[in-house]
């Protein structure tokens, strides 16, 4: 197992000179002429699939699953990053076999998707963001492997937050917003603060100015030579640095004030971000709740199919109410489990759309024992071209377990279980 640890544009054109670890996976399928088998070119399928049908996810995220090695499949997480966000993703694996999983982070451009970083079976990695995207992380074991897996999904601020002892509730004014009645907008974010409160450094720099300014009051510049950005701390009460002296993140720079035209406002420190223009420092310094501990999918799940036991069930693209509904489905239509957060089961379908459901499915242990009226085939899939199993004769009794569209998921007397078409 290799540990890829991904920081930064930088680093990332670097890593892709190479291939990632999914395409050396895939081309040696290649070089074996295994892509022609129907297992592996249904997991080469299954990767592309997970780009087009992804699942939505509110950040932070955390999953317990698994992967049934007969079933080739990905997972996919579709979530919006921001500028100024480090992504941060890490899990634990448990297989029979030292085998691999394979984690690809991907952004939209235009109408396809495009890889920025990859990392492997360890799924430790980390992405800093320098504009807004819409992203996709894909997960994806080996062929013909049992994989347990819990995973987590953050994102962590670029920077400290400049005022000492400060969070998030502390920011009382917004980029963007208007000022001198609108004549124009407000080009950083306030933190507000008691008056002599320490203003430290967010990251390493070097001070590149300090002065005054009849709006700033008492100010201090400061370059970010790794990301380019310029940072200004205006209103200080004091200043506690000379232009030209590099700083570590944590070193104070000055106290929090109300100098310049705040002087009839709460103190604060109005702290602004600026490249060829101003930028929206309020992603930078936000930080997001802390996650609890993923929980591992419980294993009376794994690898058994299930019906859904409400009489309509919305399937929805996120594990939430708020997430968009994908599909209502009907009493006893067929699900699997795939992986469970929070009080959220993400299911599969038999056509292998995927969504969450909250608890509302059953066992297929038991259903309805009906005669046939008429021969029938019995298929592995709900589908007319299906491999046939058996062929069952007219007046023998099967027992309905689920459904889906038309056809029924039903056992013999047997024990054999398939799909029929709907009787």
């Amino acid at each position: 197992m290799i540990l890829l640890s991904c920081n930064g544009i930088k680093s990332i054109k670097s890593a892709f000179i190479k291939k990632s670890p999914y395409e050396h996976y895939v081309q040696r399928l290649e070089n074996a002429q295994l892509d022609k088998t129907v297992l592996a070119s249904s997991w080469i399928d299954a990767g592309k699939r997970a780009l087009q049908d992804s699942i939505t996810i509110s950040l932070p995220f955390t999953e317990g699953g698994s992967f049934q090695a007969g079933i080739p499949e990905a997972r996919s997480y579709s979530f919006a990053a921001r500028d100024g966000q480090v992504l941060q993703v890490s899990a634990k694996i448990k297989s029979a076999q030292s085998a691999a999983m394979f984690v690809d982070l991907f952004a939209r451009t235009d109408t396809t998707w495009t890889a920025l970083a990859h990392g492997d079976s360890t799924l430790q990695l980390s992405y800093e963001f320098e504009k807004d995207q819409q992203c996709l992380i894909r997960i994806q074991p080996e062929l013909l492997v049992n994989t347990y897996y819990t995973i987590t999904i953050t994102m962590t601020p670029v920077l400290v937050n400049p005022v000492q002892g400060a969070s998030n509730k502390s920011i009382g004014s917004f980029y963007g917003d208007a000022r001198d009645g609108g004549k124009r907008k407000h080009e950083s974010v306030d933190i507000f603060a008691p008056k002599g409160t320490p203003v430290v450094a967010p990251t390493a720099g070097r001070i590149t100015r300090v002065g005054t300014s009849t709006l700033g009051g008492k100010v201090v510049w400061m370059q970010d030579g790794k990301r380019g950005n310029s940072y200004y701390f205006a209103h200080l009460d004091e200043q506690l640095v000379k232009p030209g002296v590099n700083v570590k993140q944590g070193d104070t720079l000055g106290l929090v004030g109300n100098t310049g035209n705040a002087k009839y406002t709460p103190s604060h420190l109005h702290f602004g971000i600026y490249q060829t223009k101003s930028k929206d420092p309020i992603h930078y310094i936000l930080t997001m709740d802390k996650l609890d501990n993923p929980s591992p999918l419980d294993t009376a799940f794994n690898f058994q199919p299930y019906r859904v036991i409400q009489k309509n069930a919305l399937l929805r693209v996120g594990p939430d109410v708020k997430q968009g509904v994908r599909e209502k489905l009907s009493k006893d239509t067929y699900v699997r489990v795939l992986a469970q957060t929070k009080t959220w089961y993400r299911v599969a379908l038999p056509d292998n759309r995927q969504g969450f459901l909250p608890k509302s499915i059953g066992s297929t242990d038991k259903g309805r024992l009906i005669r046939l009226k008429s021969d029938a085939t019995l298929l592995s899939e709900s589908k007319d071209d299906a491999a046939p199993l058996e062929h069952l004769q007219k007046s023998s009794t099967v027992e309905i377990l689920a459904r889906f569209k038309n056809f029924d998921f039903v056992k013999t007397k047997a024990g054999q279980t398939g799909w029929i078409m709907a009787l």
